[in-house]
């Protein structure tokens, strides 16, 4: 009768030495994969969680006629392709009131990546200080620049 016992006290040594083993390397996956996740969604982070509206306008003080380049940079942050669109509106002081202008710019950006867009219009033919607000179909708010025009 002990050499049963003996035998089903040696298999349960075993199986537990097994399964502590099995847990020991699940834990030790767990804990790694846990450790390297942050990494991975920290720089995938910084790079598209806060995704936020830009412009620039260059030159910023023109001549009456002379090409005005409005430049935008739009980020796709979500895990499939889209058309992102980007609202651009010149306005002006009421003095030069129509002369405002309004354009879109649109672009297919593939996951997880941006875009610069640019479009360039002729400045005003009225003297000035103009609003440039621009706001992207992905990010809410808006950014604005001033052009001023001699």
């Amino acid at each position: 009768m002990t050499d049963p016992m003996q035998r089903r006290n040696s298999i349960s040594k075993i199986l537990r030495r097994t399964v502590s083993t099995k847990l020991a390397f699940t834990l030790t996956a767990l804990i790694i994969g846990c450790m390297a996740t942050p990494r991975t969604v920290h720089a995938q982070c910084t790079r598209c969680c806060f995704e936020y509206p830009n412009v620039s306008v260059h030159p910023t003080t023109a001549e009456k006629g002379q090409p005005v380049v409005v430049t935008t940079g739009v980020f796709n942050c979500r895990p499939y392709p889209q058309v992102i669109t980007a609202k651009v509106n010149v306005t002006p002081s009421p003095a030069c009131a129509s002369f405002a202008e309004a354009f879109y710019i649109s672009a297919y950006v593939p996951q997880f990546q941006h875009r610069i867009l640019t479009y360039t219009f002729a400045a005003p033919n009225c003297d000035g200080t103009y609003k440039v607000t621009e706001s992207v179909s992905t990010a809410s708010g808006y950014a604005t620049k001033t052009l001023t025009v001699d």
